[in-house]
């Protein structure tokens, strides 16, 4: 597998996302999600900070959440990450995954072997990271089950101040249906969802006062 060489970058020396998803052959442009992202990440992205993102895109085809038919053209392992890398300029990059596939090392991005719904393996991964994380994306099984332990294991670790983002809900999954298990594992930090095919949660690690009645 081979990644298309050289960066993307617009006139003005910002790479545009939507454009960086495309070119790594990633599907979060078509999804939907470049705006949203643009949106919440476009203030941070010169910030040196911390990105972890659950679920790196194995290409092994039997696989469960395969990217083989979802990639785009030119798609390898680790897609987001390079485009993470190139929109955030002094951000170190991390992924985690389950199948060895998608192991690599690249410019400011290292991938690591974890199962993020096992509890004691991510406590040992974060031993070994030993750096919090500003930015937790969840693009792992899409599994309603699979998100909410990931959800219960990492969201500690995450920087107070910083965003957790569980993509992939599926419409009528548990985490759709009942918002009151994000509330619980969020700890009642304030969160919302948009979309409704491939919907996306999105938990800020910041306190409100608000009178707002919890779920």
């Amino acid at each position: 597998m081979t990644v298309p060489p050289g960066r993307l970058t617009s006139p003005t020396g910002d790479p545009d996302l939507a454009e960086l998803f495309i070119r790594y052959g990633t599907d979060k442009d078509k999804n939907g999600y470049s705006p949203l992202y643009h949106l919440l990440f476009g203030r941070m992205r010169r910030d040196p900070l911390v990105l972890l993102e659950i679920g790196i895109g194995t290409m092994l085809l039997d696989a469960h959440s395969s990217m083989q038919g979802y990639g785009l053209s030119g798609y390898a392992p680790g897609g987001s990450l390079r485009a993470w890398r190139d929109y955030f300029s002094k951000a170190q990059i991390v992924g985690i995954d389950v199948q060895p596939d998608t192991q690599f090392t690249d410019e400011r991005i290292e991938t690591y072997l974890c199962d993020s719904t096992d509890a004691k393996a991510v406590i040992g991964f974060m031993k070994r990271l030993q750096r919090l994380p500003d930015i937790v994306i969840d693009d792992g099984s899409h599994v309603a089950s699979h998100q909410l332990s990931s959800l219960l294991n990492f969201f500690p670790y995450l920087k107070e101040g910083g965003i957790y983002v569980i993509e992939d809900i599926q419409p009528g999954s548990d985490l759709a249906f009942d918002p009151s298990l994000v509330a619980k594992a969020a700890q009642g930090y304030p969160f919302f969802y948009t979309g409704k095919q491939n919907a996306v949660c999105v938990i800020y690690k910041k306190p409100l006062k608000t009178q707002r009645e919890a779920f």
